[in-house]
């Protein structure tokens, strides 16, 4: 939820984002697709509404002008994306001025503008008004085959490193993936939370200067030190963060990657080396070892920067042949050079320090991985240490994971569990295993206890999203498309789920022969993982659903009479694993 101390700028703003135009002021290049408009706000500062798809041609300098000339210490959106560079350098002068981003539900920010919006110091969005789906080519790019999959990875790797500078869980990315890129998925506020898309609270607004009516001409500092921009040192240790997450990867990702992150000359192991050389050596070293975990000692990392960046120290290493299962174990030093204007190593030397001799396991990530998870749980919950413990935890398990072991078997619990060569007794969810509940089986009422009237089979009346049924408008298209394939409930309604997020959807219920649209009792994020069963010859609804606060998963039955729901039982069933069975193997 949006905090009350905006309340009156967020009720402000939903009235005139779209509609303000007799005191708008529109800022931007005829060239730029993006153009910068400020929203005033009575008795303060304004609002910056960017609006537009990101383009190639877009200048974030213009946006650094317009703060300092207006006062401005909130950014807002109303955009579906574009070039995703391009909104990547927006979010990074949006951090670099200390700004906030806010985003309304009335607008959107979808796809690329997701990655302009995180730039914000403090991040507050409603549930549903940010987007995400796979990047995409546009249609005259012409890009095909190899050439395509390596720019995929290319901005992949891209794009991770900028989620981890901007300090979001770069898991969001791996959601993003799993959207294709002629759908979206809008985030629920828990995915947000989670994801870290929203993060602090936004700052107050100051109110002008009542004698001189005078915007601020500096740009105003961040309200959350926490949320600084990024140091020179710190962008170098993300960068090498990336660089050994690439190399855990399977060859095409970590080869490309390899090739944007290194300079045209190297100073490889002490000789001038052209770059075409040291990714040729990479990508025979790939080629030998196919299978790879890289993780950097936690603390061990040395970085000093002046004009570029010195980064030392010491990684642990895993790696596997794909034929005649030969293993390669051990620790090494590395030293790069990183130049961080152009984000490129320009030199790099190491020596190994210890191999493990006939070593079949992943040894020394096991043993980072134990360090992190005693200090994950042994520390306070709330400290810096335990949530970077946490974090870390997390990366090294998904890079076992991503080599072929797993942390115990089905059935296993606590002491019992410890890191194996996976198989098909084993847990690959996050490092743990997930008990599977048995879920209690609720028995069905009978449907032909709740008859239908009639079947209504004439022709399909659709809502009036102009008129009588405006508040469904956002929703128009799902609701026609699904009333148009007929009654699917109760006679003459069309029951349609529609997702709002990760395990959220919500139900429309529309009358064909009427064409009002209506609402159903159950869905959002109070009820995750819905799943209903129903017909077309029945006024009975049985549900399911996830209550996440409590871990609970129910089955609850409604009788529909055209105008209200009657709730007939509801019935605990088991925990979150029982929720993800269909509801029918949960029915008897």
């Amino acid at each position: 939820m949006l905090r009350r101390g905006w309340g009156f700028v967020i009720v402000f703003l939903r009235s005139v984002v779209f509609g303000f135009f007799a005191f708008l002021t529109s800022f931007g290049n005829a060239c730029a697709d993006i153009t910068i408009e400020r929203v005033p706000i009575d008795n303060s500062v304004p609002v910056l509404l960017l609006k537009g798809e990101f383009s190639k041609s877009d200048n974030p300098e213009l946006l650094a002008r317009e703060v300092a000339a207006s006062g401005a210490r909130v950014i807002t959106f109303d955009s579906n994306g574009g070039h995703v560079l391009s909104a990547m350098a927006y979010g990074r002068m949006i951090r670099s001025l200390g700004l906030s981003t806010l985003q309304l539900r009335s607008s959107q920010c979808a796809s690329a503008c997701a990655l302009a919006f995180v730039g914000g110091v403090n991040r507050e969005a409603d549930p549903g008004a940010i987007g995400v789906h796979q990047s995409s080519f546009s249609p005259e790019s012409n890009i095909e085959g190899n050439a395509a999959v390596a720019a995929v990875q290319a901005m992949t790797a891209e794009i991770m490193t900028y989620l981890m500078e901007m300090d979001v869980d770069p898991k969001l990315l791996q959601l993003s993936l799993s959207v294709p890129s002629d759908d979206m998925r809008y985030l629920t506020a828990k995915e947000m939370q989670n994801y870290k898309v929203t993060w602090g609270s936004l700052p107050a607004l100051p109110e002008r200067a009542a004698s001189t009516g005078a915007a601020p001409t500096t740009v105003p500092p961040s309200a959350n030190a926490e949320f600084a921009p990024l140091t020179t040192e710190q962008r170098a240790l993300v960068f090498v963060t990336a660089y050994y997450s690439a190399w855990s990867h399977g060859n095409a990702e970590a080869v490309v990657f390899m090739e944007e992150a290194y300079a045209d000359t190297v100073d490889f192991y002490g000789k001038p080396t052209p770059k075409a050389v040291v990714i040729g050596e990479k990508r025979d070293f790939a080629s030998r070892w196919p299978i790879r975990a890289y993780s950097i000692k936690p603390g061990s990392a040395r970085i000093t920067c002046s004009e570029t960046c010195r980064i030392d120290g010491v990684v642990d290493w895993y790696a596997k042949r794909d034929v005649g299962d030969r293993v390669s174990s051990g620790t090494a030093e590395f030293s790069l050079v990183w130049d961080q204007r152009a984000g490129t190593i320009i030199s790099e030397t190491g020596k190994v320090i210890e191999t493990d001799k006939g070593a079949s396991q992943p040894i020394r990530l096991i043993s980072q991985w134990q360090e992190q998870n005693t200090t994950c749980r042994g520390g306070s919950g709330d400290s810096a240490e335990t949530l970077a413990a946490c974090n870390k935890r997390e990366a090294i398990g998904t890079k076992l994971q991503a080599v072929g072991w797993c942390y115990g078997r089905e059935g296993e619990y606590g002491y019992q569990m410890e890191w194996h060569a996976c198989d098909v007794a084993s847990s690959q969810e996050n490092g743990a295993v997930a008990a599977t509940s048995a879920a209690t089986k609720v028995k069905r009422p009978n449907a032909s206890d709740f008859p239908i009237q009639s079947r209504f089979t004439g022709k399909t009346v659709l809502p009036d999203f102009k008129g009588r049924d405006r508040d469904f408008n956002n929703f128009r298209t799902r609701i026609r498309e699904g009333m148009r394939e007929g009654p699917n409930f109760a006679g003459r309604y069309t029951l349609i789920q529609i997702g709002c997020g990760t395990g959220c959807s919500f139900v429309i219920v529309a009358n064909n022969q009427t064409g009002r649209p209506g609402s159903f009792p159950r869905g959002g994020e109070d009820n995750l993982y819905l799943n209903l069963e129903y017909s077309r010859d029945s006024r009975l609804v049985a549900t399911q659903w996830l209550n996440y606060d409590v871990n609970k998963c129910f089955v609850e039955f409604f009788d529909f009479d055209g105008n209200t729901w009657k709730p007939i039982s509801k019935t605990e069933i088991g925990d979150t694993e029982v929720c993800y069975k269909p509801i029918e193997e949960n029915l008897r």
